[in-house]
């Protein structure tokens, strides 16, 4: 049986933590935590300074499911060819930033769009990416040790 090659370990890890995160991401919608969600954060942008309006129009849950489809798988696969924990780490949370600041600027244009699933599909699947232990290189005399 042929070594797995570094692509094939990279594009395993990336498939275990997106559909991890996405997995999350539907399980919230299943037991009915994101209209909740949704409708308590579109309450707190009613006031000051967004003054988003009862009857603002949303994304549809379709696209937003799709654009957190899209953020987290790119998240992980951008994490996973960094090196270093502390990078990844400032990574992540400059992603997670970024992404939290995505509802309140689309308020101000009047458009609700509820990111906290996102936000936690993105954020568990890039913390599993940060966590998992790397690949440690074997040495050398394990590797011929076994051959015959």
């Amino acid at each position: 049986m042929p070594a797995k090659t570094h692509q094939d370990i990279l594009l395993m890890r990336w498939a275990l933590f997106s559909v991890a995160g996405l997995i999350l991401l539907v399980a919230l919608y299943s037991l009915g935590l994101t209209p909740i969600w949704a409708r308590e954060l579109k309450e707190a942008m009613a006031s000051a300074p967004f003054l988003l309006p009862p009857d603002a129009p949303a994304l549809s849950p379709g696209t937003g499911f799709l654009l957190c489809m899209a953020l987290t798988l790119a998240l992980v696969y951008d994490l996973l060819l960094i090196r270093g924990t502390l990078r990844k780490t400032a990574v992540l949370a400059a992603f997670l930033l970024l992404l939290a600041s995505f509802t309140p600027v689309l308020g101000l244009w009047g458009l609700f769009f509820n990111a906290i699933p996102c936000l936690l599909s993105a954020g568990s699947a890039g913390t599993l990416a940060i966590l998992w232990p790397p690949n440690a290189p074997r040495p050398a005399s394990f590797r011929t040790s076994f051959r015959s």
